[in-house]
């Protein structure tokens, strides 16, 4: 649940801006936290996870009150278009790259959480694109093909989508989930990500586009993007997962031979380590940033 905010600032409660880009037809929403004033470089470019939504950072947001922090609603979740098709991870690597550009974010840490952060390492490792750093929130670091075949794969993730009867129901089922670290400062966030469907509340991300994103996160090989990329890096890997304990384990043991500069930190929690963590959080992506700053 929300904590005390860091050492000498205030929490900023609401967002400070918001709006909408087009790239190829398609309308992109973000959020913006900025301070009064000049704000300490570098900005921060925030990803979302899949079903997720731009609202999921604004936990650790009120508690990074010195820089700009802009979060963006990826394709088909919150108040982004929703196209049939153009989910390959270049294309939403170009959506992040053009919100970085007409955002005038110059050379920001992408940070990204779970699916999130393998467009932040797409991100970061294409050359075109220029950053300061990347940050991974318990999101794949090793290759999800090497483990299980595609059939198996998508079985496994690709459950079937909840319909909620209200609002209620739906606010209900992310109090569950998130247990102790629930708080009703996540209603906004729970609304952004449902749409209306006749009497319904259905998550704006539909099966088929699921299952197209699932595609890309199963082919991805994050191992390879971590080799190219040429920035100060950050790997948050959540700790109570026994299931893919020893998975995450082997990953950041061969990632860290790639990269021995990277700065691995497992958290005492589940895999929304974002919302469980956020003080945690802002203080390792504070770090990171005034590390790039450095490079």
């Amino acid at each position: 649940m929300s904590g005390p905010p860091l050492p000498g600032v205030a929490l900023v409660r609401e967002p400070t801006d918001e709006g909408y880009l087009y790239r190829e037809g398609v309308r992109l929403h973000w959020l913006e936290w900025a301070p009064p004033g000049t704000p300490a470089p570098p900005a921060i470019l925030l990803l979302h996870g899949l079903s997720s939504n731009a609202r999921y950072w604004e936990r650790v947001a009120r508690r990074m009150t010195n820089r700009r922090l802009v979060a963006l609603d990826q394709r088909s979740h919150g108040l982004s278009d929703a196209p049939p098709t153009g989910y390959g991870l270049d294309v939403l690597a170009a959506d992040a790259g053009h919100a970085i550009r007409e955002l005038g974010l110059d050379r920001p840490v992408v940070v990204g959480h779970s699916w999130g952060g393998t467009v932040a390492l797409e991100v970061g490792a294409t050359p075109a694109e220029q950053v300061s750093g990347v940050a991974v929130m318990d999101g794949p670091i090793a290759s999800i093909s090497e483990r299980i075949t595609w059939e198996d794969a998508s079985r496994m993730m690709q459950p079937p989508l909840p319909r909620y009867r209200s609002f209620e129901e739906a606010s209900e089922a992310s109090r569950q989930v998130l247990g102790k670290a629930w708080g009703e400062d996540l209603q906004p966030f729970v609304k952004a990500g449902l749409r209306r469907d006749g009497d319904s509340w259905v998550l704006t991300l539909t099966a088929p586009v699921r299952l197209q994103i699932l595609e890309q996160l199963y082919r991805f090989r994050p191992e390879v993007a971590f080799a190219a990329i040429d920035a100060p890096l950050l790997v948050g890997l959540a700790a109570i997962d026994t299931a893919m304990r020893a998975w995450k384990e082997e990953g950041a043991r061969r990632m860290q031979e790639t990269r021995r500069d990277a700065v691995i930190r497992w958290y005492d929690s589940r895999h929304d380590i974002p919302l469980i963590r956020p003080d945690e959080v802002a203080t390792d992506l504070e770090a990171l940033a005034r590390r790039a700053v450095r490079v």
